[in-house]
């Protein structure tokens, strides 16, 4: 029984012990603030030439939990009872809206926390003589500050997720709302547009459109990843990427100078990653490039979803705008195509031989010297195919050659849904 009363007594110090000394110090809570808050500064590089603004804020901060801290120990409270102050959410959104990373942000608490401590297991020794009771007053009061540090970093890490989250949906909002303004002509101010989209437009633009059925691949995420790596091929610089739904993103590249021939024949080369399309304009220059090449992306993307693979892979205006213009109403191109083959629009292997030999022919000149060497077949198969083809046609080949050549390229870019009747 003795022993036992003799421990209540000695627990019931410590605790008095601890409360009066957090009601010493809670008056001095401003200076401590702002020392507490300089050697954050001075210690944590991220923090250290940080304007006058951030140094107010962290000191706000640094206040606010000191005061928070030592109040609680002052009425005997748990680190459960804590809140969020105002002070220290404001000083983590400061953080995000400056591009500080997460890490940063728990340091200033971990150090902090040591900062704190330092001076009150100081303050400890100074008032304890008995090792026992200030051995114990140090555990439970360490134990306090563990717990309140603790818990107050689940709220850290969500405050900080929560307004990255806000930045983000509020920067890409502005974005989709820039480019849809630049796109529909309502928007012409180039100083303006540029600096919404974060985005230079006075350069060379290539457009892209990037798409892939909902639910394949790794949505959003894999399609602006394989935008990136598609826009590589043009040269350095991040491309401006919108999402514009659940998985369709428009991506222009910009440059100083117009891409080289080579680069663009690298970004038209490139491999998509599997269910996923991509559909690229010309080079334009300015606002009026950024917008013309973005149309003869999704023009290029409505010629591909016409073709019999549904426009998987690569598919590059330049490559169909011919098409383009021909299969605009698309019956009427399928129309065009039977009238103008008849016989030779068949869908089986050996007419699309015929088909392939003669739109090379006529497009090397008619010359059977230049179709073999393309082909890689002798001469003379390229006379027997011409001869056959004549026979499905009714006619020479040559009759009606700007015809013939529309309705050919025609099937070569769509295949054979431009040959149903």
């Amino acid at each position: 029984m003795a022993n036992s009363a003799a421990t209540g007594r000695r627990r019931a110090d410590e605790r008095e012990v601890i409360r009066l000394l957090a009601a010493e110090m809670i008056v001095e809570h401003e200076a401590l603030a702002a020392g507490m808050a300089a050697y954050l500064h001075e210690l944590i590089p991220e923090l250290g030439d940080a304007e006058l603004e951030l140094i107010d804020e962290t000191t706000a901060s640094c206040d606010s939990n000191i005061v928070q801290i030592l109040t609680l120990l002052e009425h005997e409270a748990g680190a459960e009872s804590l809140i969020m102050p105002l002070e220290a959410s404001a000083f983590v959104r400061g953080l995000v809206r400056r591009g500080i990373a997460l890490a940063v942000v728990l340091r200033s608490y971990r150090l902090g926390h040591q900062w704190l401590w330092e001076i009150w297991s100081e303050r400890l020794h100074a008032r304890l003589d008995d090792a026992g009771t200030l051995a114990a007053t140090l555990e439970a009061s360490s134990s306090f500050l563990f717990q309140y540090v603790d818990r107050m970093a689940d709220g850290l890490v969500e405050e900080y997720g929560a307004e990255r989250d806000r930045l983000v949906r509020s920067a890409v909002a502005v974005r989709s709302e820039t480019v849809r303004d630049v796109l529909a002509g309502d928007l012409l101010d180039e100083e303006v547009a540029s600096r919404r989209l974060g985005y230079e437009l006075r350069r060379h633009h290539v457009a892209l459109r990037l798409s892939a059925d909902p639910g394949v691949g790794e949505g959003l995420t894999g399609l602006e990843r394989a935008a990136e790596e598609a826009t590589s091929a043009l040269g350095p610089g991040q491309p401006l990427i919108v999402p514009t739904g659940a998985a369709i993103v428009r991506v222009w590249w910009s440059g100083r100078e117009e891409p080289r021939e080579d680069r663009l024949l690298a970004l038209e080369r490139y491999v998509a990653p599997e269910g996923v399309r991509v559909a690229i304009g010309r080079p334009g220059f300015g606002i009026e490039g950024f917008r013309r090449s973005s149309e003869e992306a999704n023009e290029a993307a409505r010629i591909g979803t016409l073709g019999a693979d549904g426009g998987e892979g690569v598919v590059s205006y330049r490559s169909v705008e011919l098409t383009s213009l021909l299969a605009a109403d698309f019956d009427r191109a399928r129309r065009f195509v039977r009238h103008e083959l008849g016989e030779l629009a068949g869908t089986d292997e050996s007419t699309g031989r015929l088909r392939e030999t003669v739109l090379t022919f006529l497009s090397r000149g008619a010359s059977n010297v230049r179709a073999a060497r393309a082909l890689h077949v002798h001469q003379n198969t390229i006379v027997y195919r011409v001869n056959r083809a004549e026979e499905l046609l009714g006619r020479p080949v040559t009759e009606r050659q700007p015809e013939l050549i529309c309705a050919l390229t025609l099937v070569a870019v769509l295949g054979e849904p431009v040959l149903r009747p």
